[in-house]
């Protein structure tokens, strides 16, 4: 039960957020046009600090090597609650906000399931819950961590690892989603993310015998891997992804080095483990069937959800004091419109404007994708609160159709609550000492009963933020940085 302090407290947050919460749509607003993909997203996590630096929160950047990374505090000692704010958006996603397959361009990066506003609820839920502790004496501190990359899942298996999330006593984090509920039991599975490199003998085009072609070698691996998808056990409920990223630079010699990044997700630390040992099989194999050489290294590595069930009936309290998303009235005809181009049944409310109690179990119904928020839970009892954003009960549609509400009234209607949720939520926990006790007494059982895992990524793992190790887009975009800056100098 809230404490007199903690409901007073919650007033302050709630009166601050009805007169300040149009920071949070603009916020998302901004990122939305900025639409930095990840390891990229230097203008959108500065105008998330500058808002938290203002407010009097201490801010760190390049937390764990990764510039776009940031911690932000505020207050000092415990209790010790933190945020999660992500902002990154994905390369050849872009969406204009129309109810329509409407890119702004083949390349251009955007955002299909609301980053732009994950940042930016949870920045405005710590300028709120500053607010309300400084109103109401409240001792303790909020940390909101800006994890950049998340659909790299990579920054939280960095910052877990150098220790970032030591010391917390709870997180609150929160994700859009086709309902409003609370996440219970099922939470993301685990994700491993790895570079296969091979090098071989570079040589002119028109003698192909002198050398050796990494690219051959590459592109041999993933031939083997195509056949050796089908023999992984169904049990380990593994998918693996895969992109070329390095495969030569002039058409006319055989490329001496070749690059591929390769992705999996599974239900659980075994079939990790099962598909990375197949994709070091393939790796040798093809490198040693033509003379090449192969190495492999990972850069993001993700631990399963850990469940917390008072955390997530915490959640729920704060959902139910927030209430659902208010989608304005507009939007309708627009969600309807998008129906009629996926030529999909046309309903009458085609949002989801109920709260859904978190052990209902529709949660494990987006169970088998994979996301670096389960770093949290091996260090702190972590809530994850699902806010409606889209459309209800359309649970598998194209990128355009997640895109195009992002940069709608329908996407602030979803930032709104979900601030105004985590605000809620985290002011309940510093200020109830029982919530906080019962919640890391569960935290506590289940570690002991599953067994502790520490954080996955190699001690000698880097962040790959510099142009050798980068994806594609980062290498890009930093090249095409370098050259601007030269050419001005």
């Amino acid at each position: 039960m809230t404490s007199a302090v903690g409901t007073a407290a919650i007033e302050t947050a709630r009166q601050w957020l009805d007169a300040h919460g149009q920071i949070g749509t603009q916020l998302a607003d901004t990122i939305w046009r900025l639409a930095e993909p990840g390891l990229c997203e230097f203008r959108s996590a500065e105008a998330l600090c500058a808002e938290l630096a203002q407010a009097g929160f201490d801010i760190q950047r390049g937390a764990a090597g990764m510039p776009t990374a940031f911690v932000a505090r505020y207050g000092s000692g415990a209790p010790q609650i933190g945020l999660m704010a992500e902002y990154d958006a994905t390369p050849g996603d872009s969406q204009l906000p129309e109810p329509r397959r409407a890119p702004i361009g083949p390349l251009v990066p955007g955002f299909t399931d609301l980053h732009n506003g994950i940042g930016a609820a949870s920045v405005t839920a710590g300028l709120a819950i500053a607010e309300a502790m400084r109103g109401n004496g409240i001792a303790g501190s909020i940390v909101i961590f800006g994890t950049p990359a998340e659909k790299l899942c990579l920054a939280k298996p960095f910052m877990a690892r150098d220790g970032y999330f030591d010391g917390l006593d709870a997180v609150v984090a929160w994700h859009p989603r086709p309902y409003t509920t609370a996440e219970w039991d099922t939470g993301p599975g685990c994700y491993q993310a790895e570079i296969h490199e091979f090098h071989g003998q570079g040589t002119y085009g028109a003698s192909p015998w002198a050398g050796v072609s990494a690219l051959d070698a590459m592109t041999l691996m993933n031939v083997i891997v195509q056949f050796q998808r089908e023999h992984i056990p169904p049990w380990h409920v593994a998918s693996v992804n895969e992109l070329f990223t390095q495969g030569g630079q002039h058409p006319t010699s055989l490329p001496n080095f070749a690059q591929a990044w390769y992705v999996h997700r599974a239900k659980t630390l075994a079939g990790i483990g099962y598909v990375h040992d197949m994709l070091e099989r393939a790796g040798k194999a093809a490198a040693a069937a033509l003379g090449a050489s192969h190495a492999a290294r990972v850069v993001a590595a993700t631990r399963p959800w850990l469940p917390n069930h008072a955390m997530a009936q915490a959640a729920y309290r704060a959902l139910e004091l927030a209430g659902p998303p208010q989608v304005p009235a507009e939007m309708l005809d627009f969600a309807r419109t998008v129906l009629s181009e996926l030529g999909r049944p046309v309903e009458e409310q085609p949002f989801d404007t109920a709260l859904t109690p978190p052990d209902a179990g529709v949660t494990s119904e987006f169970a088998g994708g994979a996301d670096d928020v389960t770093e949290f839970c091996w260090h702190a009892p972590t809530a994850r609160i699902y806010v409606a954003y889209g459309l209800a009960r359309e649970r598998r549609l194209p990128n355009w159709a997640r895109g195009a509400f992002a940069g709608t009234p329908a996407a602030h209607a979803t930032v709104a609550t979900a601030a105004r949720a985590v605000a809620y939520m985290t002011l309940d926990l510093l200020t109830d000492d029982d919530l906080r006790r019962d919640v890391r007494r569960e935290f506590e059982e289940r570690i002991a009963e599953v067994g502790r895992i520490e954080p996955l990524l190699p001690a000698d793992a880097q962040p790959p933020v510099d142009p050798d190790q980068a994806p594609p887009y980062v290498r890009e975009y930093l090249l095409a940085t370098s050259r601007s800056t030269s050419a001005s100098a």
